[in-house]
């Protein structure tokens, strides 16, 4: 069940019409939480099972934490080797299994019985990340394990984050979930701009770029030219895929009286690569930050490395395990990766986190050169293996035939043409007045638009399969 479906929308209905109805907050917590539950399950039910018993586990080792400090390492580890092991069992399995037969294979062996597909649950390294932050959280005594299970249950499998997001944290999430909730109009009004722009960006935006990217990406030998239009395509789509599924969760959030986390803040308008992570998927971002490359900054500091060790490892290793996160594949491993090299090389340069631009060209030409490196890498992300991309950069003409010229400018004006509302939004947001009459026209023809290109099947959001 997706946001932009009708099944979401007969369900959302119901659910927020009983759960105002409820009033007592007890019983909205139980609403929400067996919705969330439905959500999830709806076209697995066994993810649910999944869910329910691994937020179960993590409940009591969170207790048990909180009970007896001088056995915590041992209740944390447990926790490490539980969701690690799902985590690694459901998004790696197919990855390693693949090269396991292929080496047996090799060897003479015969292992086809390992080349069983295993199915990842959708939303999994989502809800993986919130519940290990609860874990460590509680474990260096930052944070009160709830002993509501219906409370804890709510914070894991709240429905408008579950599948993918944002990642909010127990000390955000939680009290809201443990006070009382009362209808306001406020909570229409700022919601609504968000259901706009969330509907407009996936179903005008994202999905109809879509065709045009996986079109591109499909070719066994595009043209450079056409490469390069068809990941700039890929920049749009997913900007606006995830975006929209970041408005579309807060705003369903807000309409039941929560508040939650913003995931993006104009990331390509970023200036260096520290500059980027601060504004693209935040709620990843700062997770990986305090629970990866802090501790591991922290560790390399006390046992006294060499200071450029201490420098580049941190942020080599946190971006590694970024590019995993998000797939089980090299073209993620290596874009994650290429991140960390340019956070290591930004650094060395004196343009590290806390680097401001001079002047306007100065911050220009950083930006110029931040973009075209975003753009560079995402060709790397949306390739299909790292040898076909290779392949193309090695061999592929610069325009080719006068035919590919032609679908290079098509493809080229349409990319252009969809990105144009984004743009217009940013300006409007950066120099007119929130009460303009001008951003009321933005959203009725944005709302418009979205009607008009609204279908029963639309794609899955982009992040789901991460």
């Amino acid at each position: 069940m997706i946001f932009t479906s009708y099944d979401f929308l007969v369900f959302f209905i119901i659910v927020f019409s009983l759960y105002w109805l409820a009033r007592r907050r007890q019983w909205q917590n139980i609403l929400l939480l067996a919705a969330s539950y439905v959500f999830y399950a709806w076209v697995h039910p066994w993810y649910a099972l999944l869910l329910g018993l691994s937020t179960l586990a993590d409940y009591g080792l969170a207790l048990g934490l909180a009970r007896d400090r001088t056995r915590s390492r041992l209740f944390l580890t447990f926790s490490l080797i539980l969701n690690l092991g799902l985590l690694g069992f459901f998004k790696y399995y197919n990855f390693f299994s693949e090269g396991l037969v292929a080496a047996l294979t090799a060897l003479g062996v015969q292992a086809d019985a390992l080349l069983v597909n295993i199915v990842l649950p959708a939303g999994l390294s989502f809800f993986t990340l919130k519940k290990l932050g609860y874990l460590i959280d509680v474990s260096r005594g930052e944070l009160e394990p709830t002993r509501n299970l219906v409370d804890f249950g709510l914070f894991v499998a709240f429905f408008p984050q579950v599948n993918a997001g944002p990642i909010d944290r127990a000390q955000k999430l939680l009290p809201q979930i443990q006070s009382d909730r009362v209808w306001k109009a406020e909570n229409f009004y700022s919601a609504w701009p968000l259901i706009v722009m969330g509907f407009f960006k996936k179903v005008v935006i994202a999905d109809t770029v879509r065709v045009m990217v996986d079109r591109i990406y499909s070719l066994k030998e595009p043209t450079l030219a056409l490469l390069f239009i068809g990941t700039l395509g890929f920049a749009l789509q997913i900007l606006a895929d995830f975006s929209a599924y970041t408005d579309l969760a807060r705003a369903i959030a807000r309409l039941f009286g929560f508040d939650t986390s913003e995931n993006f803040r104009n990331p390509y308008l970023s200036l260096t690569p520290t500059d980027f992570w601060n504004r693209w998927h935040i709620t990843l971002s700062t997770w990986l930050r305090d629970y990866i490359f802090f501790p591991l900054r922290r560790a390399f500091l006390r046992a006294r490395w060499p200071r450029w060790l201490t420098d580049a490892l941190p942020p080599l290793i946190t971006m590694f395990i970024s590019g995993l996160w998000h797939g089980a594949g090299w073209t993620y491993v290596v874009w994650g990766v290429s991140y960390g090299v340019l956070i290591v090389i930004y650094q060395a340069i004196g343009m590290g986190g806390a680097w401001k631009p001079a002047n306007k060209w100065t911050a220009f030409a950083a930006w110029l050169v931040m973009f075209a490196f975003i753009v560079g890498t995402f060709a790397i992300f949306r390739a299909p293996t790292l040898e076909w991309l290779f392949t193309v950069l090695a061999t592929a003409p610069r325009f080719g035939s006068v035919d590919f010229q032609a679908v290079t400018l098509v493809m080229l004006s349409m990319t252009a043409f969809y990105a144009a509302p984004l743009i217009v939004k940013l300006l409007m947001d950066r120099y007119l007045r929130p009460d303009s009459i001008w951003h009321d026209l933005y959203y009725v023809t944005a709302t418009i638009a979205m009607l008009a290109f609204l279908n029963s099947s639309a794609p899955d959001f982009i992040y789901f399969q991460f």
